[in-house]
């Protein structure tokens, strides 16, 4: 089973909105995450690739209790990194401190094709603990898993690219998926 979220949420009247890093346009992570999320299960939709996915409202705690995962599981997650720096660029994948090959193997090919199609800097494959973060609760979960940190919203260059190439990119990261989920099963 494909379990696929979006980083942050838009809140609700149970939870505060996380909108995540804001761009100095304004642009919202949350908003991104969400719109990339939504164009891969459209694309799995005409694939015909069942999966399970957070809600818009939904807390990352409250997604982790409500889903199910095991070793025959896809779980990936979509951010937006971001700096003071406005020139920082590129995308990186996130794994689990105690990751496997497959879980490597998944990581890097979804990290290629944002690297490839948004043609920005590949800032490769790491595990959690070398993010800024240290410990991810999605890491938690079985399966194969990977978090994307997807461009630089703080990079108005990176997000030029994301909105011009986000539906290429969305068919060939919904493919990825879905091979893995194939290779699992």
């Amino acid at each position: 089973m494909i379990f696929i979220s979006a980083g942050h949420n838009i809140g609700s009247l149970k939870t505060k909105e996380d909108p995540g890093a804001v761009s100095k346009s304004g642009v919202k992570e949350n908003e991104i995450a969400i719109e990339f999320r939504d164009l891969v299960c459209k694309e799995l939709d005409s694939l015909g690739v069942k999966y399970i996915k957070d809600r818009n409202d939904e807390r990352l705690a409250d997604y982790l209790k409500r889903i199910q995962t095991g070793s025959g599981s896809v779980v990936i997650e979509f951010h937006c990194d971001s700096a003071a720096d406005s020139r920082a660029t590129g995308c990186t994948g996130i794994i689990g401190s105690d990751a496997d090959r497959l879980d490597w193997a998944f990581s890097k090919e979804i990290n290629k094709a944002f690297f490839e199609t948004l043609r920005l800097k590949d800032r490769g494959v790491i595990t959690e603990l070398q993010s800024h973060r240290g410990r991810l609760g999605l890491m938690r979960e079985q399966g194969i898993v990977s978090l994307q940190e997807m461009f630089f919203i703080s990079n108005p260059g990176d997000l030029s690219n994301y909105h011009t190439y986000k539906k290429i990119l969305a068919v060939k990261v919904a493919r990825i998926i879905k091979n893995y989920e194939d290779l699992i099963k």
